[in-house]
């Protein structure tokens, strides 16, 4: 009987110990699998034949065994972002699958956030903007005060490994604020520790309880899900003041009737700082609302031909004075849209320089959950200036300083309404 029992132990054993192999061969196969996707889109359906000078067969051959050698997705994820870091070009990359953590089946929902918005201010990552309301309000943060540290990551330490990396300035920036933004997000009612210097320089430490913040749930394509948000109002000597961080078509209709309600203004004001970007179809919808004769707002080359954008006259369209603020959180679709306003003569941008992240891309899933983005297509100005890498340069470059910020005043919002009068 002994005998029997101990073998039916061995027999529990050996399933067991196949049944774990079998799922990290599994597990292998996809991350392999997502690993040929990855390379063979970039190789296929890259705008540029030449892959921005990058021997694309040669990278296969450097990642491939390191790909073999990966023991999670996470490890995985990481190196395929380092793969794509090698064409040294905006919208290639991957999105793991904890970017879309909380999301319920129907895109409603989205990832909290604390509320803040960080910039870089004399060098150093700044609050620049803080909700009213939100978790960063109720702990007390300010604009002006410096941020450490996110959890338990040194942002000192984090901005000399985006230095290394030989990037000009502004994209080095662009890269640091993006990873403090994705840093500070997180799932609904999770926490984060923040260390900062407030006004007075003392080392202070907050615990945010993360939120969902006002807005729209905006869901589109393979992206996670973005909070949509659109602020009007009239500004000293009635100047309109619109503000809204996502081209999206959900939005399209209270932006028109912001503008709308600015008919009688004796100028307008965009904020599009901090603003990732959207679709292409509705900046030109939104450049509608300021022209009334046909215009474009650029194109898109892609591998075989090239796409105009064509935006259509509008009879009622706004055609006072126009000044688009930018910073180097303004990307994409915001970005094309600011320039193509600014070479058309339409607009003055105010503020900081821009990144230069402009590439027309798709986003699908992959086998391990991921989501991988590729760009398909260059964007060149009317002016026919490819903008990537490049960026805007604000017809008034304006830099904030952390007095200003401390003194509760918006020194670009300043100088734009300086600029209308």
């Amino acid at each position: 009987m002994k005998s029997y029992r101990g073998l039916f132990h061995v027999l529990v054993a050996l399933v067991l110990l196949c049944g774990i192999t079998v799922a990290q061969q599994t597990a292998s196969e996809l991350r392999r699998e997502a690993f040929e996707i990855a390379w063979s889109r970039v190789k296929e359906r890259h705008f540029d034949p030449k892959l921005n000078g990058v021997d694309w067969d040669a990278v296969r051959l450097r990642y491939a065994p390191r790909v073999a050698a990966t023991t999670n997705d996470v490890e995985f994820h990481r190196l395929l972002n380092e793969m794509l870091g090698e064409l040294k070009q905006s919208h290639f990359a991957v999105f793991p699958p904890s970017a879309y953590a909380g999301e319920e089946s129907n895109g409603k929902s989205a990832r909290a956030e604390t509320g803040m918005e960080v910039q870089m201010v004399e060098g150093r990552p700044t609050i620049t903007r803080v909700e009213p309301s939100s978790p960063a309000a109720e702990a007390g943060l300010r604009p002006g005060f410096i941020v450490a540290s996110v959890g338990e990551e040194s942002l000192d330490v984090l901005q000399r490994q985006i230095a290394a990396r030989g990037e000009d300035v502004a994209k080095q920036h662009s890269l640091l604020l993006r990873a403090i933004r994705s840093r500070l997000r997180g799932e609904i009612d999770s926490t984060v520790v923040v260390r900062y210097l407030n006004e007075d320089g003392a080392a202070r430490e907050t615990t945010l309880k993360r939120r969902l913040p006002e807005g729209l749930s905006i869901k589109f394509g393979e992206l996670p899900v973005y909070r949509g948000q659109v602020e009007s109002r009239r500004l000293a000597n009635g100047v309109g003041y619109l503000r809204f961080n996502l081209f999206m078509l959900p939005l399209l209709e209270p932006i028109r009737e912001a503008v709308k309600s600015f008919r009688d203004a004796p100028g307008v004001i965009l904020d599009l700082r901090g603003a990732p970007g959207g679709e292409i179809a509705v900046t030109t919808a939104v450049a509608g609302l300021f022209h009334t004769r046909n215009t474009t707002l650029g194109t898109t080359r892609l591998r075989q031909g090239e796409l105009r954008r064509l935006v259509l006259p509008n009879a009622e369209a706004y055609t006072g004075p126009l000044v688009i603020l930018v910073d180097e959180g303004t990307g994409s679709a915001a970005e094309t849209f600011a320039v193509a306003m600014q070479e058309n003569g339409r607009a003055k941008i105010v503020g900081k320089p821009t990144a230069g992240g402009a590439l027309p891309s798709v986003i699908e899933k992959l086998p391990t959950g991921a989501r991988l983005q590729y760009a398909i297509g260059e964007y060149h100005t009317p002016k026919g200036v490819a903008l990537e890498g490049r960026g805007i340069q604000p017809d008034t470059p304006v830099e904030i300083t952390r007095r200003a910020l401390l003194e509760g005043r918006d020194q670009v919002l300043e100088k734009a309404i300086t600029i209308i009068r």
